[in-house]
């Protein structure tokens, strides 16, 4: 048993670093973990620019003086749209000065679309192998199931929470030093990137069970993709909002709103207890691997047969 696992874990980290599937995952993670703020940034300054030249509140007054007129023209009521005064460049400009609201908006889009280039990188170890049956002769040789699946479970969950970890506390620091307002600390910041590397390894834990389930893992990336964007909202509206995976990226995307306060501190238990719960999901999720892929074996043990 000890030379098979051994054996699979050398494989395993083997196609891991020479196929390319490390680097993918570090250039998906740390591409948007570090761009992001920088188009941000490019984008603030641009608003800098344009709000000092004070042309959003021309334009506003233009427009509406010009709508109102029309309308009157046309025998119709004008509405009040005083309210539209002074709203332009500086207003946009408030929320890209925000290092808070950048840096969710960031791990937020990092949630998204580099799970989904991670997912694409993994489809050979997520169940291509088994369709494109690769692993027939290791199994007949007597390699089990356990040891075959135990470094895909370990390897790659536990790399994209460690790369998802160090590419948060990177954005974090970006964002602070390039946006003045709503600093984070350092350990607002490490709380952050820990939750983020927790739903991003859920998030593949669940990829990879399913796609070696079923043997289809690129039939499995836009369900994944999909689900993951659309049931958070459906859980939280049948009350479940607390204490599960996807109450941690809720959490995250709040940060959004700084008028909020300090989120995190208020939510240090729904955060522990969702950890936990990914953490247990993500074991079950393998024990039910194990036991679909079990039952999908074949013996080719010969069995002793009378002549006659």
């Amino acid at each position: 048993m000890k030379a098979q696992l051994k054996y699979s874990f050398k494989k395993e980290m083997a196609q891991f670093a020479r196929k390319g599937k490390l680097l993918g995952i570090i250039l998906a993670i740390f591409g948007f973990a570090l761009v992001n703020p920088l188009m941000f940034k490019f984008v603030a300054v641009m608003l800098d620019q344009m709000n000092s030249m004070d042309l959003s509140k021309l334009d506003g007054q233009q427009y509406q003086a010009e709508l109102v007129a029309e309308i009157k023209t046309s025998g119709g009521e004008a509405p009040d749209i005083s309210g539209l005064d002074g709203l332009g460049f500086g207003d946009m400009l408030d929320a890209y000065s925000s290092s808070q609201i950048m840096f969710s908006t960031t791990l937020v889009s990092l949630a998204a679309y580099a799970l989904l280039i991670i997912m694409i990188v993994m489809i050979k170890p997520a169940g291509s192998e088994q369709r494109k049956r690769e692993m027939i002769v290791p199994l007949c040789a007597g390699l089990e199931y356990k040891n075959y699946i135990i470094p895909k479970f370990v390897i790659y969950p536990l790399s994209v929470f460690v790369f998802t970890f160090l590419g948060a506390l990177a954005a974090g620091g970006l964002c602070n030093s390039m946006f003045s307002a709503d600093r984070l600390s350092f350990g607002q910041i490490a709380l952050t990137a820990l939750m983020m590397g927790v739903y991003m390894a859920f998030i593949i834990t669940v990829y990879l069970a399913l796609g070696l389930c079923s043997s289809r893992p690129g039939v499995m990336v836009p369900i994944v993709f999909v689900g993951q964007l659309f049931l958070p909202s459906i859980i939280s509206a049948l009350g479940l909002s607390k204490y599960q995976p996807f109450a941690l990226l809720n959490l995250i995307s709040a940060l959004s709103e700084p008028s909020l306060g300090d989120i995190l501190s208020e939510n240090l238990t729904n955060i522990l207890v969702s950890c936990l719960i990914s953490i247990a999901i993500g074991a079950l999720m393998f024990f039910v691997t194990l036991a679909v892929l079990n039952s999908k074996r074949v013996d080719n043990q010969e069995e002793d047969k009378p002549e006659f």
